[in-house]
């Protein structure tokens, strides 16, 4: 054996140096193993993440169990946490997953004052009165005001911080932040709430993280496995397959089996739609500019001008795209699945990733109201419609806020009276509640119909021009109430209802008033007038759309004129920034808008393209503020392909592309900002 410096192996075991001089100073450093480390960075971490838990849910044992899925997702990516970001990788882990379970139930039931534990004090009674303020107040906000209240200010974070772990806007963040904090500034005190700490068992997390590491390293190899099964019986089946120096050579099995899978419909392919470009670099903004003297920007403020025809191509840094399932028109003509199925349409998407759809029972063939979760390839069949007088009601529309869906149904043209009926379901943690009888029943015809987490709101009249607003309740027990008369346009999210209300003038012109509906189940049936549009008679504000952050509405031609701007047979879509001063109008030569969705400061809708030389339906998705596009104004970008449908809910995206017999239903989630880290 080597040794160095004269030293010897009795001196180190006597701890001496070899000329008897003063004793040796031995150190052995021995490198901490992963699962020491994550040890013991439970026993750190636990009580910061448990208080951060129960301040978001409320509730004692379903906080241990946020945390411990969480410190289940941090085992499985230990290795790759940079040192020191471990307690904001956890915690951005933790509000994600709580997030998710956000997605399944926004009603949530917080536990009364006796259910938050408090360290003791000198003044038990003040104590009391604080617990019992912050639960009152956390459990009148909604859960996105919750959600940035607890993490701003609770756990102090920075809004830029906020907005990136919920992947919503800084906007947003301020916005929420500002109404949470109004509606709490009676009921918080100066001091801060103390959660009793939970005792946590390191060993106990440490083994429960291996164990769900061995299970899902479990499910991915029997995944695999499953695939390269299918792969190969795909193979052998179907052929012909080219082998070297042979030539194309059909299996065994393939002439058998082949002739019973051809169904004559085209390939099915899904990599045959339009590819999301995936440029090199962050692309530029689209180019604004100021109104011209004689354009009109309606009751905007110095507002910035985006001309269609600018968009550019939606890319990777705007969407993550997900799944495209193909599909084909059937012999009737009817866009289906691969199964035969109808392919949904865009417009009943979730924020949940759910499509709502109209279709048939596949155990009874009536038609029905189903969903569909296409990234996860299951379908579930909801509920019945309407049999009236023997014969089944003809749907007519959707529309969805959260996990309530409301949708509209006419009955057939035998029946009478022949009536229309408003009815609603609600999806929470997968289980389908049905209010069996409709909301509403009228002999009118109904014409527009929107929903927030409470109220299902509709038009009716005998005419689209001659409407009435009513609102009732989505439990089925309230009375339905009118709102207002003239209505043209409708539009509602989690607890807002915004309605575009015309009022003819002289000589054929019209003022329409941009209403603001907030406390419908309080009983505030008035309204607030947010704007007043005045306009000629060639045209209207015929869609509507409301986020927290923007109110969005299009004015568009009824009739042809010869005159300029929007009587021209040309349209705008103007654009109200709630949290900030960036106003937009976006000019529409088409004239033509559809299915207009607004979240945070995102926007999307589906118009004709003019600049085509075939024009067909091209879908943008708008990122109206600066919080969202990332720069100092706004951005536009078309989606890909042609006769595009598109809609967004949420961070949501989905969209239609039709290629004439071949579709593709492209799901995926949008980018909060126009940027990656």
């Amino acid at each position: 054996m080597r040794q160095e410096s004269g030293a010897t192996m009795d001196d180190f075991e006597a701890g001496v140096s070899s000329d008897g001089g003063a004793p040796l100073d031995v150190r052995v450093e021995v490198s901490r193993s992963r699962d020491a480390e994550f040890t013991t960075f439970v026993r750190e971490s636990s009580a910061y993440l448990h208080r951060t838990a129960y301040l978001l849910c409320g509730d004692r044992h379903r906080a241990e169990e946020l945390v411990q899925s969480t410190f289940e997702r941090v085992y499985r990516t230990w290795v790759k946490v940079r040192p020191g970001t471990e307690t904001a990788y956890a915690r951005r882990i933790l509000v994600n997953l709580r997030i998710d379970g956000w997605r399944h139930t926004r009603r949530e039931s917080f536990p009364g004052d006796d259910m938050i534990p408090v360290a003791p004090a000198s003044d038990h009674a003040g104590q009391v009165v604080l617990r019992d303020e912050l639960v009152r107040g956390l459990a009148l906000l909604p859960a996105g005001q919750r959600r940035v209240v607890v993490l701003r200010h609770l756990l102090d974070l920075p809004e830029a911080e906020v907005a990136r772990e919920l992947g919503i806007a800084v906007g947003t963040v301020k916005a929420a932040s500002s109404r949470g904090l109004a509606r709490l500034r009676d009921l918080l005190a100066a001091q801060a709430e103390q959660i009793e700490p939970a005792v946590v068992d390191e060993q106990a997390v440490l083994d429960r993280s291996r164990a769900a590491l061995r299970r899902r390293r479990v499910r991915q190899v029997v995944g695999t496995a499953c695939v390269v099964l299918l792969v190969a019986l795909g193979v052998l089946t179907r052929g012909p397959v080219p082998l070297p120096g042979i030539g194309p050579v059909v299996l065994p099995g393939g002439d058998l089996i082949a002739p019973l899978f051809d169904t004559g419909r085209p390939d099915l392919d899904p990599a045959g739609n339009t590819p999301v470009v995936c440029p090199d670099e962050l692309p530029g903004p689209t180019p604004n500019r100021a109104p011209e003297a004689a354009e009109d920007v309606g009751p905007l403020t110095r507002p910035v001008v985006v001309d269609t025809a600018d968009a550019r191509p939606l890319s990777c840094y705007d969407v993550d795209v997900e799944p495209a399932t193909p599909g084909y028109r059937d012999q009737s003509g009817v866009p289906v699945s691969a199964n035969g199925e109808p392919l949904p349409e865009p417009r009943g998407l979730t924020g949940s990733g759910l499509l709502w759809q109209f279709g048939e029972n596949p155990s009874s063939g009536s038609p029905s109201i189903v969903h569909n979760s296409w990234a996860l390839g299951t379908r579930s069949s909801a509920t019945s419609l309407t049999s009236y007088q023997g014969a089944p009601v003809a749907p007519t529309d959707l529309t969805v806020t959260g996990d309530r869906v409301v949708w509209s149904e006419y009955a057939a043209e035998n029946t009478s009276p022949r009536v229309s009926f408003v009815r609603t379901l609600i999806d929470s943690r997968g289980s389908l509640t049905t209010v069996v009888d409709p909301l509403a029943t009228t002999d009118e015809r109904l014409w527009l119909i929107a929903t927030t987490e409470e109220q299902a709101l509709w038009t009716a009249g005998p005419t689209a021009d001659e409407t009435r607003l009513y609102a009732t309740t989505l439990d089925g027990d309230g009375t339905p109430v009118e709102l207002a008369a003239g209505v043209t346009a409708l539009a509602a999210d989690d607890d807002e209802v915004v309605a575009a209300v015309l009022t003819p003038g002289a000589g054929g012109s019209g003022t329409t008033t941009i209403q603001l509906f907030e406390g419908l189940s309080g009983g505030d049936l008035t309204g607030t007038t947010l704007l007043e549009i005045e306009h000629g008679s060639a045209t209207e504000v015929a869609d509507i759309a409301v986020s927290d952050d923007v109110v969005a509405w299009t004015v568009l031609a009824t009739a042809a004129d010869s005159g300029s701007g929007p009587e021209s047979g040309a349209g705008a879509l103007y654009v109200l920034d709630r949290a900030g001063d960036g106003d937009s109008v976006v000019r529409l030569p088409g004239g033509v808008v559809d299915d207009l969705r607004a979240s945070d400061g995102l926007l999307s809708w589906t118009s004709r393209d003019p600049v085509s030389e075939n024009p067909a339906d091209t879908s943008y998705l708008y990122r109206a503020t600066a919080s969202t596009s990332g720069y100092d104004g706004p951005d536009l970008a078309r989606f890909p392909g042609g006769s595009v449908t598109a809609s967004l809910a949420g961070d949501r995206i989905a969209w239609l592309e039709d290629a004439v017999t071949r579709q593709w239903l492209v799901e995926g989630a949008v980018v909060p900002v126009l940027e990656r880290e």
